[in-house]
């Protein structure tokens, strides 16, 4: 039997799971992981009377793809324990690449499948909406004096700052799942008032990336607002289409990481990069990467060289520590069969689009704004793949009376519009 006070100690619990900058809040690592497990094991006892549930006809595609895309990376991290050690650099032994234990890993993967479980499970009641307000406040207690601590740190030239939270895409980040959260708790933004506060939420992330000079997450802020505030409902639901969000994946990453090369050659596209942006035509060294990335493509086509150990790789191949691309970052972790099994997943989640429009106004938003970062950074991660449980948030059942009574009110508008196409019709001259 649920309540609001576990409905609301749970979303705490996926909140530090999927969220919280835990070095920020624990800077001891040991400590950290293992109030991590205990976070876990929480959330599989939370769900212990759904489990039966998790292979139920509505949600049993995507959580046979979910369970899959997490097995992948598990099998990928334990496979390649051994072998990882080989990319390690002598001169960057000390220093925090973050790779991944196979052990937190998996405890990691299961809190999450259990975190996702949950949604599905309370997604038809009342209790959705107390559990994304409680994610919408913890979200909002780590960005508000991350805000200010923006405000307050010099940026050094050609480095890049590390926050409390993270560094500035970390930031940019925690702003969109802000912004979605708050569109999925007002999804029609019927009022004045939400659309205003939702612009002033993008108008603090545009103005943070400025200061940390982050134009991805300024593209990424200005195709959310596009797509949440100011695009017609026909072109958002075409938008929406599962087999365009996919096609829009792998022309944004594969096609640009590709042909990056042959669009700078246009001089339009130059100018928006020099001028408008303010990058070199090298993207920020992001080209020279693409090329260099390219060797570790046949070090583990199939199954990747382990989650969370695309630091270690890139650093060996490249001068940088990540791949730059969202897809490409997958293929070098998870390999052909984790990316296949990525794609598959957001399809899955992507066709409750055409069922259900409540959640079209943020998750379609957010996921075109990650779309578009994806060419140049890595957005893909756990907490993205975490998110897309939210694709299944319903409508409520609303009491017969009052369906009825909206019928009625329709109904007389429908009739008022066709009596003056009338009126209008007599009034032609002939």
């Amino acid at each position: 039997m649920r309540s609001k006070g576990s409905v609301i100690f749970v979303a705490i619990l996926i909140f530090w799971l999927i969220f919280a900058p835990k070095s920020a809040i624990i800077p001891d690592p040991s400590i950290s992981r293992w109030i991590t497990n205990f976070v876990c094991l929480v959330l599989l006892w939370s769900v212990r009377h759904d489990l039966k549930y998790m292979f139920a006809e509505r949600n049993r595609t995507f959580n046979v793809l979910l369970l899959a895309y997490l097995a992948i990376a598990v099998f990928s991290e334990y496979y390649n324990t051994g072998t990882i050690k080989k990319y390690e650099l002598p001169d960057l032994e000390n220093a925090p690449l973050g790779v991944t234990s196979f052990k937190y890993l998996l405890v990691y993967s299961i809190g999450l499948f259990a975190s996702s479980l949950y949604i599905q499970r309370i997604s038809r009641t009342k209790y959705i909406r107390i559990l994304l307000k409680t994610l919408f406040v913890l979200l909002l207690v780590v960005l508000v004096p991350t805000c200010i601590e923006v405000v307050g740190t010099p940026i050094e030239k050609g480095t890049l700052t590390e926050y409390r939270v993270g560094n500035k895409f970390v930031i940019g980040y925690y702003h969109l799942y802000l912004c979605a959260i708050y569109c999925l708790l007002h999804p029609y933004l019927n009022h004045k008032k939400h659309k205003y506060s939702l612009l002033l939420f993008l108008v603090f992330m545009i103005f943070t990336s400025i200061i940390t000079q982050c134009s991805t997450m300024i593209v990424g802020a200005l195709i959310f607002m596009l797509l949440s505030l100011f695009i017609s409902d026909t072109l958002r639901n075409r938008l929406a289409s599962a087999k365009v969000v996919v096609i829009s994946v792998l022309v944004f990453d594969i096609g640009f990481f590709f042909l990056v090369t042959w669009i700078l050659q246009y001089d339009f596209i130059q100018y928006i990069v020099t001028d408008v942006l303010h990058r070199d035509l090298t993207l920020t060294g992001r080209l020279p990467i693409y090329m260099d990335i390219q060797e570790a493509f046949t070090e583990s086509p199939w199954i990747g060289l382990g989650y969370g150990n695309s630091a270690v790789v890139a650093r060996y191949f490249t001068d940088a520590f990540d791949s730059q691309n969202g897809l490409v970052e997958l293929f070098i972790q998870t390999g052909l069969i984790g990316v296949a099994v990525f794609l598959l997943l957001l399809y899955t989640a992507s066709k409750t689009f055409e069922k259900n429009n409540i959640p079209k106004l943020s998750l379609v938003a957010l996921i075109y704004a990650m779309i578009g970062i994806s060419t140049v950074e890595i957005p893909f991660k756990l907490s993205f793949v975490f998110f897309l449980s939210f694709c299944f948030i319903r409508r409520r059942r609303y009491p017969k009376a009052l369906l009825e009574l909206v019928r009625a009110y329709n109904r007389r508008k429908i009739l008022a519009k066709i009596k003056q196409n009338m009126i209008h019709e007599k009034r032609k001259p002939l």
